[in-house]
């Protein structure tokens, strides 16, 4: 090869988008297209609007990787992830994948990890490098300067971190976060001005075109909630009509909100939903796990409609953080019975002492109480008034917990 400092219009291969080499160096030292090629070709394909890439196989891009034990890179509150094309007020967000003993043999990894994160401005490939893109040479060259500080600060950040914050297998006081989202980590409005609306217009489409046996469980799980309430139900015609009368009165029954949820997947999927997070949200969150806590949900929604608002969050996806989602069937009890929060911590594999659980309901706290767990109120804004002297420590910010 030549040195990438010497090189000259004489040392390049002219290759179409189908892989068709439509000019070869003149310079007779250079005898292969790069090992790249397939990976440039791949990224091209996947983004039309995309006209250079840059392949940097630079010291911090290793260590960001390596350092990095999930699969994905998170950095916010740094102003040049903006170069990046990400405001600064979001979270730059890139996939790591394994290298690979060729680079060809990474196209596949780098394509199904493109998939999950589509608007990722770069990849990172563990123990290799980095590879950045623009819509112009220029661009790509921006982008690339831009990451290369970012993963310099990320450096310098995480070797400034003092030991008692790295992660490690034992922590003082709390082994284990459980979050309620409405009012605790999401906005009270966003489920009910957002979620709830969404859903009573989405569902009597869904009830036409969905699969067959998908509308017979939820007719059946309806049926069987309509007959405990001692009122008629009229099969399928009567969903749509039982649904938006249940989201009026905001029932927290089973069969309601496992079909929110198959209807909310439609929406993040489709851009149209983004799950909204309180800003201190997944820095509490990064923060527990750092200290090596667990951080869990317990919530009346389904298990599913909660991995959907943490993987579709405005802040990014936070579904690394967390190791368990919960919702009344899988604690064998409404969040109101201690019970529940018995079989959470069995589940969980702790002492109910090891566990604090952060909610904006009183009668909630009080049940985990009950169960031997340590309980915070949130105070947060639209959340219900809380009765004087209820016994139990508030904070109006997550960050603000004392574990």
């Amino acid at each position: 090869g030549v040195p990438k400092e010497k090189l000259s219009p004489d040392d390049l291969f002219l290759i179409s988008a189908s892989g068709e080499q439509l000019k070869i160096p003149t310079n007779e030292k250079v005898t292969k297209v790069s090992d790249s090629a397939d990976i440039f070709e791949a990224l091209y394909k996947r983004f039309p609007k995309v006209r250079a890439v840059s392949h940097i196989h630079s010291v911090n891009a290793v260590l960001a990787a390596g350092q990095e034990e999930g699969n994905i890179l998170r950095v916010r509150d740094i102003e040049m992830i903006k170069g990046l094309g990400i405001p600064g007020d979001q979270v730059l967000e890139i996939p790591i994948v394994e290298n690979q003993p060729t680079e060809p043999m990474l196209v596949a990894p780098i394509l199904e990890a493109l998939d999950k994160l589509p608007n990722a401005p770069a990849i990172l490939v563990r123990n290799h490098g980095v590879y950045v893109w623009g819509s112009s040479l220029d661009k790509a060259k921006i982008a690339t300067e831009c990451l290369a500080f970012v993963l310099d600060v990320v450096r310098q950040q995480r070797a400034a971190v003092p030991s008692a914050k790295r992660p490690r297998t034992a922590c003082s006081g709390a082994k284990v976060v459980l979050l309620d989202v409405e009012g605790t980590t999401t906005p009270i409005t966003f489920v009910k001005d957002k979620l709830f609306p969404y859903a009573a217009a989405a569902v009597g489409n869904w009830v036409k075109t969905a699969k067959k046996p998908d509308v017979a469980a939820v007719v059946a799980a309806y049926e069987a909630q309509c007959k405990q309430d001692g009122r008629s139900f009229a099969g399928a015609d009567d969903v749509e009509a039982v649904t938006k009368e249940w989201i009026a009165a905001d029932r927290k029954v089973g069969a309601l909100k496992e079909l929110q949820g198959r209807l909310w997947r439609a929406g993040y999927e489709s851009g149209e939903l983004k799950g909204a997070m309180y800003d201190d949200t997944p820095k509490a969150m990064e923060r527990w796990v750092l200290d090596g806590r667990r951080v869990a949900i317990f919530s009346s929604g389904s298990r599913e409609a909660q991995e959907l608002i943490y993987r579709y969050s405005d802040k990014g996806d936070l579904t690394d953080y967390l190791s368990a989602y919960f919702d009344p069937a899988s604690a064998q009890a409404p969040k109101q019975q201690a019970s529940a929060y018995v079989q959470i911590a069995l589940s969980l594999g702790i002492a109910p002492r090891d566990g604090h659980f952060c909610t904006d309901v009183l009668g909630e706290a009080q049940a985990a109480k009950e169960a031997g767990w340590e309980a915070t109120l949130l105070l947060r804004p639209g959340n219900a008034p809380l009765p004087e002297n209820h016994g139990f420590r508030t904070a109006t910010s997550l960050l603000d917990v004392a574990l």
